[in-house]
């Protein structure tokens, strides 16, 4: 029989893994140029995990990444907090409370296109590079929210199908 103390042990090792793996998919930019990009991006799925584990351990395990990103890669910072930890955080816990996927799928795309365009904005780190440099406010909205809700839509049904095989 399971104590207590075993839970919290069983979920600051799990939070410690995966905190590992936010980071280093994080930080896999400027160690590996170009497909560095892609490993990226996976650090929504860690973080997702975390939250349908537990939303307290995503929020413990996202302000250590960070932390851990803006040590190791500051130029990371932005990005990660802005893009990756929203998004992560907001399906993960979504799901943890078993909200219906349209539901995850709007509160992801709401909190990345918003965070696109503080980076973009707010910042002056434009999200997709020069691609949209020469475009009015308007159409860089459009185009985020466009892209964020694909995004939102394929990340959702990607951490679904990992829950199920993973038998959280």
């Amino acid at each position: 029989m399971k104590n207590a103390r075993d839970n919290s042990v069983q979920k600051f090792s799990t939070c410690s893994l995966l905190v590992s793996l936010t980071v280093l998919f994080q930080i896999s930019i400027g160690v590996l140029p170009g497909l560095g990009h892609i490993l990226s991006a996976a650090g929504v799925l860690p973080i997702s995990l975390a939250g349908i584990i537990s939303p307290g351990t995503a929020f413990m395990g996202v302000a250590v990444s960070a932390w851990l990103t803006f040590i190791l890669m500051p130029h990371e910072f932005p990005i990660f907090v802005l893009l990756i930890a929203p998004l992560g955080l907001i399906l993960g816990i979504s799901i943890h409370f078993s909200l219906k996927s349209p539901i995850a799928i709007l509160l992801g795309t709401g909190a990345l296109t918003i965070g696109m365009m503080l980076l973009t904005f707010g910042l002056g780190i434009p999200a997709f590079g020069p691609f949209l440099a020469n475009e009015g406010h308007f159409t860089v909205l459009l185009f985020y929210i466009c892209f964020s809700f694909l995004y939102s839509m394929v990340w959702s049904r990607f951490i679904l199908k990992i829950k199920s095989r993973l038998n959280l």
